[in-house]
C-alpha cells in the first residue's frame, strides 16, 4: 500500500520481525502503554505469527496489522481490530526518531483509507492514556473526538468517511 513520500504500509508478517524489533526497542515508546519493549527478534516474530492468524478462532473480530516502512526502515506498525459491527479500533506506535515528523499522520490516514475502501469501516475508534499528549493531538488533528475517560484511558470515536 503506498501514499505520500517514502512511506509505506506493508502486511506484518514475520520476515519484519527484526526491523519491527529494532524499531520498538527503545523504552520511551512504552511510556503509556500497558506493555514491555520486546525483548528478542523470536519475541517479535512469535507475536507476529499470533497476529498472522487473521483473528481469534471463533472469527468474531478480524486483526489487521501493518508495518510502518520509510525508505528502507521499518519505523513502527499499526494496527485495527474489526469486530463484525462496522466499526475499527485502531492503534498505532512509532520509534521516537519519526515522532514529530508527520509519519504518524500518514500512517494512520493511510490505513483509515485501507479500512474505509477496502473493509467497509464506518467508525473509528483510540485510545491513548492522559500523559500522551502528543497523540490526543493527533487524533484531534484527524477528526476524531473525544467521548469519555476511563481511568488514565482517554477515549476517541471518529466516523470513517470525514477527512482526517
Amino acid at each position: 500500500m503506498r501514499d505520500r513520500g517514502d512511506i509505506t504500509l506493508e502486511p506484518q508478517n514475520t520476515t519484519h520481525a527484526e526491523g519491527l524489533f529494532a524499531a520498538l526497542s527503545d523504552p520511551r515508546i512504552f511510556r503509556y502503554l500497558d506493555e514491555n519493549p520486546p525483548l528478542s527478534v523470536t519475541a517479535v516474530k512469535n507475536r507476529i505469527a499470533r497476529l498472522m492468524a487473521g483473528g481469534p478462532p471463533d472469527g468474531s473480530e478480524i486483526w489487521l496489522n501493518w508495518c510502518v516502512v520509510q525508505g528502507a526502515s521499518i519505523v513502527g506498525y499499526t494496527q485495527a481490530t474489526l469486530p463484525r459491527d462496522g466499526h475499527a479500533s485502531i492503534a498505532y506506535v512509532l520509534s521516537p526518531e519519526v515522532w514529530g515528523t508527520g509519519v504518524a499522520q500518514v500512517a494512520v490516514e493511510m490505513m483509515i483509507n485501507e479500512l474505509r475502501s477496502r473493509h467497509s469501516v464506518s467508525t473509528l475508534v483510540a485510545d491513548t492514556d492522559q500523559g500522551n499528549i502528543a497523540s490526543q493531538r493527533l487524533l484531534l488533528r484527524m477528526g476524531f473526538a473525544e467521548t469519555h475517560r476511563d481511568g488514565r484511558d482517554v477515549f476517541y470515536k471518529r466516523d470513517a468517511d470525514i477527512a482526517g
